[in-house]
C-alpha cells in the first residue's frame, strides 16, 4: 500500500460517516498492520481491571487471541509503560527486564513457543483526557519503529478516542432526550391524573355550596363539615402526590436511622386493635427481635398504611409478622379476604389505581401504596403483594442491620400516606 492510499485512508476514517465504533476500530487496526508490517496489532480497552481486546490483526498462525478476549490488566505488558517501568516503545524487550518478564507470564497462556521481541504502545484516550485504552504493536524479531510510525500510531490512536468519544456524547444524548421526552410525557399523564381525580371531591364541594346557596340544602353545620371534608381531601392528594414526585426523583426526604421492627410492630397492633375490635376482626402480631436502617415515620406510616388495608379486606382475621436471619427482614401483612385479583398485584402499586374493593367504596386516594413501595424501594427493600392461602399478602423485605445508629440523611415534613 503507498503512502498516498495510506494518507487517503486515514482521511476516509477522519471524515467519513461509518457505523459506529466498532468499524473504526477494525480499519485502524488493519491500517497499521499493513503499514507497520508488524507480527501482531491490538486495540484493547482498558475497563475494571481488565484488558480487553476489541480487535487485532496478526500473522501469525495458531494465535490463541481473538477479539473479546481479555486478561487483567496488570499481566498486560501496557501496564508496565504505564506504572512508568519502561518506556512506550522498545526495539528489543530482552532489554527491559520489567517488560520481558511481563512477557513470559503471559506466554504460558497463550500456548506459543516463540517470544516478543520488539513492542510499541500509544494510549488511546477520549476527548475528555479519559484514558480508554490502548494502541499496540508487536513483532518477534527486534525491530526500530521509525518517527513516521510513532507518528501514525497517535493519530490513529487518536482517531479511535475521537470516534469512541463521538459515538458516547452521541447515546448520552439520546438517552437525555429519551428520559425528556418521558418526563414531559410523565408530566401530562400526571396532570390528567390529577384533575380525574381532583374533579370528584370538587364536584361535591360544588355541589354542596350551590345547594346551600339556593336554598335547596341548609347552611348548617353538617353541609359545612361535608365541605370541609372534601377540600381536606384535595388538600391531601395534592400534598401525597408532591410527595410522591420528590421520591419519585429519587430525593431522600427524611432522615434515616436504625428501626427496631420488634418494637414497631408490636405498637402498630396496638394503635390498631380498637379499630379492628370495632370490626369484629382479630388482629394478631408476632415478630422477633429485627432492625433495619429506615425513617421510623415513613417506615410506620408504611405499616399503617398495609395494616389499614388489610382491616378493609379481612372477613375475620389479620395478621402482622417480622422476622429476620442474618441478612434480610421480613415483614408481612396477612388478611383473610377474598384476595387480590392476578390482574390487581403489580396494578394496585400504580399511581391512582385502586383494586376491586376500593373502586367500589371510592376508599383511599389511589397513592397509599404506590408511596410505600417506593419508599421502601428508597431504604434498598422491595414491597409485593402476593395471594395468601385464604386472602392476600403484603410482604416488606429489607436488608438486616445490626443495632448500630445510621447516619442522618436529611429531614423534611412529609404528608401522611393516605
Amino acid at each position: 500500500m503507498s503512502t498516498v492510499i495510506a494518507l487517503a485512508e486515514i482521511a476516509e476514517l477522519s471524515s467519513r460517516t461509518v457505523a459506529g465504533s466498532d468499524a473504526v476500530i477494525r480499519r485502524v487496526v488493519a491500517l497499521v498492520q499493513l503499514l507497520m508490517q508488524v507480527d501482531l496489532t491490538v486495540l484493547s480497552e482498558i475497563d475494571e481491571g481488565a484488558y480487553r481486546f476489541r480487535w487485532l490483526e496478526t500473522t501469525i498462525d495458531g494465535l490463541a487471541l481473538a477479539p473479546g478476549d481479555s486478561m487483567p490488566y496488570e499481566l498486560c505488558l501496557c501496564s508496565r509503560v504505564h506504572a512508568g517501568e519502561v518506556p512506550p516503545i522498545t526495539a528489543e524487550m530482552r532489554d527491559e527486564p520489567a517488560l520481558w518478564n511481563a512477557w513470559r507470564k503471559i506466554r504460558p497462556g497463550l500456548g506459543v513457543d516463540w517470544d516478543l521481541r520488539a513492542f510499541g504502545t500509544c494510549e488511546v484516550r477520549l476527548p475528555d483526557g479519559e484514558l480508554y485504552g490502548t494502541l499496540c504493536v508487536h513483532h518477534r524479531e527486534p525491530r526500530e519503529f521509525s518517527a513516521d510510525e510513532l507518528a501514525l500510531l497517535a493519530l490513529l490512536a487518536r482517531l479511535v478516542g475521537d470516534e469512541i468519544g463521538r459515538e458516547r456524547a452521541s447515546a448520552e444524548l439520546a438517552a437525555a432526550v429519551a428520559g425528556r421526552q418521558r418526563a414531559e410525557e410523565e408530566r401530562a399523564q400526571l396532570v390528567d391524573e390529577l384533575a380525574h381525580e381532583l374533579r370528584a371531591p370538587l364536584a361535591v364541594v360544588d355541589g354542596y355550596a350551590e345547594a346551600m346557596l339556593d336554598g335547596v340544602a341548609a347552611r348548617d353545620d353538617e353541609h359545612l363539615r361535608l365541605v370541609r371534608q372534601e377540600a381536606a381531601r384535595c388538600a391531601r392528594l395534592v400534598d401525597d402526590l408532591a410527595y410522591l414526585a420528590r421520591i419519585e426523583r429519587d430525593q431522600r426526604v427524611d432522615a434515616v436511622e436504625r428501626v427496631d421492627l420488634e418494637k414497631l410492630v408490636r405498637a402498630t397492633a396496638e394503635r390498631f386493635t380498637p379499630l379492628a375490635d370495632a370490626a369484629g376482626i382479630v388482629l394478631e402480631s408476632d415478630a422477633s427481635p429485627c432492625w433495619v436502617v429506615a425513617s421510623p415515620d415513613r417506615f410506620e406510616q408504611v405499616l399503617g398504611n398495609l395494616v389499614r388495608n388489610a382491616l378493609r379486606a379481612a372477613r375475620g382475621r389479620v395478621t402482622l409478622r417480622a422476622h429476620a436471619d442474618a441478612e434480610t427482614v421480613v415483614v408481612a401483612v396477612e388478611d383473610d379476604g377474598v384476595g387480590l385479583l392476578d390482574d390487581d398485584r403489580e396494578r394496585i402499586f400504580e399511581r391512582f389505581y385502586r383494586g376491586a374493593d376500593a373502586r367500589a367504596t371510592s376508599r383511599g386516594s389511589g397513592l397509599g401504596l404506590t408511596i410505600a413501595r417506593r419508599l421502601i424501594e428508597q431504604a434498598g427493600g422491595s414491597l409485593l403483594a402476593e395471594r395468601a392461602a385464604s386472602g392476600s399478602r403484603f410482604v416488606v423485605e429489607l436488608r438486616s442491620a445490626q443495632p448500630a445508629t445510621a447516619a442522618v440523611v436529611s429531614n423534611d415534613e412529609a404528608p401522611r400516606i393516605a
